[in-house]
């Protein structure tokens, strides 16, 4: 019972991994870029209670502007470079209590990871705001712990200044 235990623990820990370290990390189109170059933007990862259980909560980075960088299939990248100016961000709030995806993809594989896929309550946001040129943002998602609503900060590195982003929910279509 153990070895099942920590086998299954393992593959979830795979599967996490794997999500959220793939993807593009390039946000614009054109010849790269130097460093000093483009503005650097981060997922966020914030720890929280949801009904007294330990659990967390990410903005998954999914598209900048019109150029996609990451998917649920494909991963999505820890952080992307993107060029300086207003640039909407869209994430994937990714929400640990009521995703039921990893478990299934662990039991199931991925035909059964896939149907749980499209069946998860998942909610993408776009994010718009300005970035200049050298600096690093990271979106931070934060939920309120008894209404469950979300709000999304962007948090400049160097400075640590927040800046409340236009946030637009996207509609799930059915």
């Amino acid at each position: 019972m153990k070895t099942r235990t920590f086998l299954f623990t393992g593959v979830i820990a795979a599967c996490l991994a794997l999500s959220t370290s793939c993807g593009s990390t390039k946000g614009y189109q054109g010849d790269k870029l130097t460093a000093t170059d483009v503005a650097r933007i981060h997922q966020g990862t914030h720890k929280l209670q949801i009904k007294k259980k330990k659990t967390s909560e990410m903005a998954l980075l999914v598209r900048i502007d019109s150029l996609s960088v990451g998917s649920y299939m494909k991963g999505f990248p820890k952080y992307v470079d993107v060029k300086p100016g207003e640039r909407t961000i869209e994430i994937r709030h990714f929400r640990q209590w009521d995703d039921k995806a990893a478990m299934t993809g662990a039991m199931f594989g991925i035909i059964g990871a896939s149907i749980a896929e499209s069946n998860s309550p998942h909610i993408h946001y776009k994010l718009t705001f300005p970035v200049e040129q050298g600096k690093s943002y990271t979106i931070m998602p934060v939920t309120d712990e008894a209404t469950e609503v979300p709000e999304f900060f962007v948090i400049e590195a160097v400075s640590n200044d927040t800046i409340r982003p236009q946030v637009i929910q996207i509609e799930k279509k059915k």
